[in-house]
């Protein structure tokens, strides 16, 4: 007797549609429950026979959703985080100082600017490079020392797309892993695990969830090795966990992904298509046939190209901004891959290192009717253009050598293009100031925090591309300075130092260090104007000002802030939004 057909395995659409089909044993109900516990019974001989002990790794919430998102990406294993910035950060947290990392030179802002700042203090080497450029990806690869490759694709806001496959086989010939933020294409659309990728990362306050009322993050790797036991190991110690209820709408999202994502992308690539040849406009979508991606899109994005595309306004900065003030159906908000419909000027909100061209408008397209997104946007651009600005001058650090040759034009390159946008991310600046045979010399501005904590990892990233570099040597001024005297008092010295080497480079933002008052070997000092509120001041001080007040003066006890930083009224980075 021939056997009963096996049921055919549920395609992905089914098993979010149900949340993988469980039913509750007990109660036979079809949405699994909420378990707001946070503690679990021990047995009788003090162990935990039910797997479950404290909520931090442990809460039976966290069960469907993790294993739903771990089937659809195809990987072994997934851990849910309290935001998609902690997820992502957790990737970095569990490799060790020293170890290079290269990221994408366009990414998401609010990474890109914690790999500059908290990641390169710690002691990561980071590098940006252009992804979608194979050769340049390789060129960055150093074998042994290179631990993580960090894709984003199609990466935000510009969309540009990397070859999965083929970043991969480059990462892993060098022995790194690579993790890929699949935020905008989700698994619907993209399985970077099936592409050689070892971790898959995703903001899941966006797409997965979909509806702009949970916050979360999630992770899921392709092996359960010794370095994914370090992730999970910080996800559980650091308490970079998901609460329950947000767990549960995580998944009630879910349930709806594929009809919203495959909606979204519909809507994205006919609204792209509809303003393709505007006269006002250049439309960014890799759906569109002349984006220089679309042909690595069609490959590795199967189902559509995503919810998200961007436009440039050919008249500039002004007529971008006032075109997002116009609309009435789109919202002005930040965040994505909700069920609305979102506009965002991307470069006013990344700041003076952002390399977001300043015509740009971020857009999110959600489930409204097409025709009235169409007709928004259309109604916006009607409307009467500003005066267009001035050009903005040409920044003096950039080289505009179309293939440049010295040493010093290839560094002045390197400087202004890879190394410069990290130092203004951390509130600072550099230049390149010149080249004496084979010794380049550096210009620092700005917070002294910003650069000297990176001397180490700049000199590094030049000599990999300029091998036949000697030595950078980092200069606050243009003149020489004058030298200590080493039979002056303490206080004298270090008004010397503050006011030779501190103060010509913190003034570039409009701050200034003055000492307070010494107490024995302690020296009190108060950071003014842009400097005394800034959310860089800690920095500045400790790995900027101490730093240089030390090289100095070797024979200084402490270094103290005797600074009231409440009352600043006009950082260069601020403490807190909307003051």
């Amino acid at each position: 007797m021939a056997s009963p057909p096996r049921s055919p395995r549920p395609s992905p659409a089914t098993l979010c549609a149900q949340a993988l089909g469980e039913v509750d044993p007990q109660t036979r109900a079809l949405v699994p429950p909420l378990h707001a516990a946070t503690t679990f019974e021990r047995d009788a001989d003090g162990e935990y026979r039910s797997g479950r002990a404290y909520t931090r790794p442990h809460n039976p919430t966290y069960d469907a959703p993790a294993r739903l998102l771990a089937q659809l990406e195809g990987g072994r294993d997934c851990l849910l985080f309290a935001s998609g910035m902690a997820a992502s950060t957790a990737v970095f947290q569990a490799l060790l100082p020293g170890d290079h990392v290269v990221a994408p030179r366009v990414m998401y802002w609010a990474l890109r600017a914690w790999l500059n700042g908290f990641a390169s203090d710690w002691g990561l080497d980071v590098e940006f490079v252009d992804t979608t450029d194979l050769d340049a990806l390789a060129a960055a690869m150093r074998p042994g020392r290179t631990r993580l490759l960090w894709l984003e694709t199609p990466s935000n806001p510009m969309w540009d797309v990397t070859d999965i496959a083929a970043a991969s086989a480059i990462a892993h010939r060098a022995h790194a892993r690579v993790a890929v933020d699949s935020t905008v294409a989700t698994p619907v659309l993209t399985r970077p695990l099936a592409l050689g990728a070892d971790l898959v990362v995703h903001s899941a306050t966006k797409y997965l969830n979909g509806h702009s009322d949970v916050l979360a993050g999630a992770l899921v790797c392709a092996a359960e090795d010794g370095y994914w036991q370090r992730v999970r190991a910080w996800h559980r110690d650091a308490g970079a966990v998901l609460g329950p209820f947000e767990a549960w709408l995580l998944l009630r999202g879910m349930r709806t992904l594929f009809v919203r994502v495959e909606r979204c992308s519909a809507s994205a690539l006919a609204l792209a298509r509809h303003f393709a040849g505007h006269p006002q406009l250049e439309v960014l979508y890799p759906g569109l046939a002349g984006h220089p991606g679309h042909v690595v899109a069609a490959a590795q994005m199967q189902g559509g190209f995503g919810g998200m595309l961007s436009l440039r306004h050919r008249a500039g900065e002004a007529a971008a901004m006032a075109t997002a003030a116009g609309v009435r159906v789109f919202k002005r908000a930040t965040s994505l891959g909700g069920v609305e419909s979102l506009i965002e000027h991307r470069a006013s909100i990344e700041g003076p290192s952002t390399p977001v061209p300043r015509d740009l408008l971020r857009l999110s397209i959600g489930l409204e009717s097409l025709d009235d997104l169409i007709a928004d946007l259309e109604q916006a651009l009607a409307r009467p253009a500003p005066e267009a600005a001035a050009p903005a001058a040409t920044d003096p650090s950039s080289v505009a050598t179309a293939s440049p040759a010295t040493l010093g034009e290839r560094a002045a390159v390197l400087v202004s293009e890879r190394i410069r946008p990290a130092v203004l991310d951390r509130g600072g600046d550099l230049e390149y100031a010149g080249c004496d045979g084979q010794r380049l010399t550096l210009r620092v501005h700005g917070s002294p925090g910003a650069v000297l904590p990176l001397r180490q990892g700049i000199e590094s990233l030049l000599r990999h591309y300029l091998p036949e570099l000697q030595g950078v040597d980092f200069t606050a001024t243009e003149a020489p300075t004058a030298p200590v005297d080493p039979a002056a008092g303490l206080a004298a010295r270090v008004r010397h130092v503050l006011a030779e080497h501190v103060n010509p480079v913190v003034a570039a933002h409009g701050g200034r260090i003055d000492l307070a008052r010494i107490e024995g070997d302690a020296v009190y000092v108060r950071l003014e104007g842009r400097c005394q509120g800034c959310a860089m001041a800690e920095v500045t001080l400790r790995q900027g000002v101490e730093a240089l007040l030390r090289q100095h003066l070797p024979d200084l006890g402490a270094v103290l802030d005797a600074t009231d930083h409440a009352a600043g009224s006009d950082p260069y980075f601020r403490t807190r939004k909307g003051t």
